[in-house]
């Protein structure tokens, strides 16, 4: 009996759920350290321009990056364990689009073009920001800082069509198939879990999230909304 019970699906994910749980604290109180940490870097180095050497300022700036590398890994660890209920809200596409653009830094040679449509769509519009995060953010990498990430959208009789592309080089073709599976990943600093995570939150707002190539091209279908 007590070996038929390590096998029990029941046990098993009870013990995940638990596993989750005690990620989920972890990573939500490492949280708030991480921030103290990059912001006051930030500080520091603005504050300290005319008055530190070149290289203590580059120390510095070392201290924000590396903190805010790890501040990612953290998010993206977090956005996949953390389930709690979706609260979902009208909001429009571009105003989704505009917040996440605005907050996120984009150096280098980069264009970002909003679709020309600008449906409503019902979702968790916090939910909804860490895909687009991570989908224009990996978009960016792939283009190397220079190119174009062009958003589109349009509208069926019954679902939102949502396209991210980019002019990068493309996703290996042996590797198109995993990108979603959690923990799998080409980047020497990833966890693996920020496109399983846009997946995951995808379906639990009863849509669908697939990829192709050439170009490369994240396709988002979400349900319309319906009076």
């Amino acid at each position: 009996m007590a070996e038929n019970s390590q096998h029990d699906p029941e046990q098993k994910f009870n013990k995940l759920t638990h596993i989750g749980e005690l990620t989920s604290r972890i990573t939500h109180d490492m949280r708030n350290p991480l921030t103290v940490i990059i912001n006051y870097s930030m500080m520091i180095r603005k504050n300290s321009k005319n008055r530190l050497d070149k290289k203590s300022l580059e120390q510095i700036s070392l201290i924000e990056d590396e903190a805010r590398k790890i501040y990612h890994l953290v998010e993206d660890v977090l956005n996949y364990v953390k389930l709690p209920p979706l609260k979902l809200q009208n909001r429009s596409l571009h105003d989704i689009l505009k917040k996440v653009i605005e907050g996120m830094q984009i150096t280098g040679d980069v264009e970002i073009h909003l679709p020309k449509s600008n449906p409503q769509i019902a979702c968790d519009i916090d939910k909804l920001e860490v895909v687009f995060v991570n989908l224009i953010t990996n978009a960016i990498q792939a283009i190397n800082g220079t190119g174009n990430v062009t958003i589109s959208a349009k509208e069926s009789s019954d679902s939102i069509l949502i396209e991210v592309e980019d002019s990068g080089p493309g996703i290996n073709e042996e590797n198109l198939d995993k990108v979603f599976e959690p923990l799998f990943t080409t980047k020497e600093d990833g966890t693996g879990l920020g496109l399983a995570s846009c997946k995951n939150i995808i379906e639990r707002h009863r849509g669908t999230i697939t990829v192709k190539n050439n170009p490369t091209t994240f396709t988002i279908r979400l349900p319309k909304i319906t009076d």
